[in-house]
């Protein structure tokens, strides 16, 4: 009985064998890519953090002058609709 099924249990074991290491090669793959994903979202939300922080510090540049910007604005307005009537 061993003899008879040798062969075919040497041959499915040869198919399983390269099928396993399609697959294990399939996952190095997989992870390197994953990995290599994860790396571009740490550095895309590096970069994210940065831009918040660049408009954090316009926002407070801004909150500096806006009430000027503002008058000056009414003024120009005001001289604008006083001009045309």
């Amino acid at each position: 009985m061993r003899a008879h099924l040798a062969r075919p249990l040497a041959a499915a074991r040869s198919q399983l064998n390269a099928r396993l290491q399609n697959v294990q090669g399939d996952n190095e793959r997989l992870f390197a890519e994953v990995e290599s994903q994860r790396k571009e979202i740490d550095e895309l939300l590096a970069e994210l953090e940065a831009a918040g922080v660049d408009v954090d510090l316009a926002n407070e540049l801004l909150a500096e002058v806006v009430d000027e910007v503002a008058r000056e604005a009414r003024d120009v307005e005001i001289e604008m609709g006083g001009a045309g009537h």
